[in-house]
């Protein structure tokens, strides 16, 4: 480290001091390549963060399921989490064909599955549901927003005309951190601003304006193989999931019988166990699609197996995000993941 870089540590420490002496908290500090991106961020229509957050999400779980599938220490962060959320678990669909194989998906849901089964086996199956670790995926879009919300502030405290006269109009979510942090946002000048373009947008870009942005994926009854008949029966509730199934299809859609299956949070939930033999039956089939990767592989797989992978997802986190892992918990942070709380719907 260089006699100038040295020193200007010393100043930023030694401001820091000063301003937790005074009471008052550091400014953000964002490199100059992320207050770049962000200028071109607000350079498009839509909210800047949400774009940014939606490429960060997509890159996180390509590189997983392409360089990450096999680390051990990847394999045992996302075994503690119990696997992922109810988005992400369903995002891996998409990021598994950005890299141009679902055999990543079928590695990562086979192990987490596997553990499901062996809890079942030993009677402690609701006890496993409830995770150790947050969702992967979530921490890491938690510590991005973070970031990005800090350098908006930043950002606006330079040019203020980036709220209200650049392309990009932050969503209300984003807006409302902002405004909470003390950035110098003014909720009326945006609430002003959305009013005014408000009569040009489409149904979709208002919802992506009052709830923020729309999942990667999202399960239509009609191209899932395998759907829980009490996800379907789960009555709607607030929430950006659920404002965004609501836009996407009509849930009271039939399913053949034999696709019917109930997923494990709404079995738990219920006060039964789930079918062992159901159960094992599909991680069996899992594990045969993983095994057909193989070059030495010598047969033909069953339209079970070939759907196992996604038949996984539909029974580890439902079609809808009500009774999953990590949505029988409350997370508590302005935007993001910081910690976990019990629901007061316990499974019993």
């Amino acid at each position: 480290m260089g006699a100038d870089a040295v020193r200007t540590t010393r100043w930023l420490v030694l401001l820091d001091r000063i301003q937790r002496w005074r009471g008052e908290s550091a400014p953000a500090r964002s490199d100059r390549y992320l207050l770049a991106t962000l200028e071109e961020a607000f350079a498009e229509p839509g909210c800047p963060l949400c774009r940014l957050l939606a490429h960060k999400e997509r890159r996180s779980l390509e590189a997983l399921l392409w360089e990450q599938v096999n680390d051990p220490l990847t394999a045992e962060r996302i075994a503690r989490a119990r696997g992922f959320c109810w988005e992400h678990t369903w995002a891996l669909v998409p990021a598994g064909a950005a890299v141009h194989s679902h055999l990543g998906v079928a590695i990562v849901v086979e192990r987490v599955l596997r553990q499901a089964f062996q809890a079942w086996s030993t009677g402690a199956l609701a006890r496993w549901w409830t995770p150790q670790e947050p969702c992967p995926i979530c921490v890491w879009l938690a510590d991005a927003e973070v970031t990005l919300l800090e350098a908006t502030a930043a950002l606006l405290r330079r040019d203020p005309t980036f709220l209200t006269a650049r392309p990009g109009l932050l969503c209300r979510p984003h807006a409302t951190a902002l405004a909470a942090s003390r950035a110098g946002v003014s909720l009326a000048e945006w609430e002003e601003r959305a009013a005014r373009e408000l009569p040009g947008w489409s149904y979709r870009e208002r919802l992506a304006h009052e709830v923020g942005r729309c999942p990667w994926f999202l399960p239509y009854p009609g191209v899932v193989p395998e759907t829980c008949p009490a996800c379907l029966a789960e009555p709607p509730r607030p929430g950006r999931l659920w404002a965004w199934l609501g836009e996407a299809f009509d849930r009271s859609a039939q399913m053949p019988a034999r696709w019917a299956v109930a997923c494990l949070g709404h079995a738990l939930a219920d006060g039964r166990s789930p079918a062992v033999d159901d159960l094992a039956a599909l991680v069996g089939d899992l594990a045969a699609f993983v095994r057909a990767a193989d070059y030495r592989f010598r047969g033909q797989l069953t339209e079970e197996q070939r759907a196992s992978w996604l038949r996984a997802l539909a029974r580890l986190v439902g079609t809808v995000p009500a009774v999953g892992v990590h949505e029988r918990v409350q997370t508590v942070a302005v935007l993001g993941f910081d910690r976990l709380a019990v629901d007061d719907r316990s499974v019993r």
